[in-house]
């Protein structure tokens, strides 16, 4: 008998592929391709904003690669730290029932708190996973295309229909009366408000 494979696949009224700030293009033409069906938007706290952007990737599996978006709502320039991988998002996916969908290891692996500095002596503690964003200026998104990640990584997704995956993000700021020490775990983080996508699961058999 052959053995048939199932297939599961996400839907998210994909319709554009967004890589980068494209060479020539307008401000106001970049701000507007992240207002599509395909961006989920948060709300602003302490002049900073945070996205996803859903991209349907080509493969056997049909894949769904979500980029997070950070856009500055403040005037003056931002400078900001993202923490290491396991401090940096906070994540819940459920059917449409409201049931949470289990988590894979590196799932649950998430909502640590910091356990290393983020400066050493020699700088940014990289090696930590502490990451430099580039300066982010005033009304202005910055597509983060190296901190995406694909949903199946964190999830153990095996129902098809539809699903809800609320997104947070954690940004390190320092105001300007911040007088602490950057080579200690307290520094000042912020955990941007939620951003709520919602995506379906289809389930495909091959012919």
């Amino acid at each position: 008998m052959k053995q048939q494979f199932i297939r599961f696949f996400l839907i998210a009224m994909v319709t554009t592929t967004l890589s980068s700030h494209a060479i020539g293009e307008s401000n106001s033409e970049w701000e507007a391709s992240l207002l599509g069906p395909d961006t989920f938007w948060g709300e602003a706290t302490n002049g900073v904003k945070s996205a996803l952007h859903v991209e349907q990737l080509s493969g056997t599996n049909m894949l769904i690669r979500y980029t997070p978006i950070l856009k500055n709502t403040n005037t003056n320039i931002l400078s900001l730290n993202l923490p290491p991988l396991k401090s940096r998002f906070i994540m819940e996916f459920r059917d449409n029932n409201g049931k949470a969908v289990t988590k894979t290891q590196k799932g649950k692996d998430f909502k640590k708190a910091l356990t290393d500095p983020l400066y050493l002596t020699t700088g940014i503690n990289t090696p930590a996973g502490y990451g430099r964003l580039p300066p982010l200026h005033p009304n202005y998104s910055e597509m983060l295309d190296g901190y995406d990640f694909v949903l199946q990584d964190y999830f153990l997704i095996t129902n098809s229909g539809k699903y809800n995956l609320t997104f947070q993000m954690k940004v390190v700021w320092f105001p300007s009366d911040w007088k602490g020490s950057l080579k200690t775990t307290n520094v000042p983080v912020i955990n941007l408000p939620a951003v709520n996508a919602q995506i379906e699961i289809k389930q495909t058999t091959p012919p």
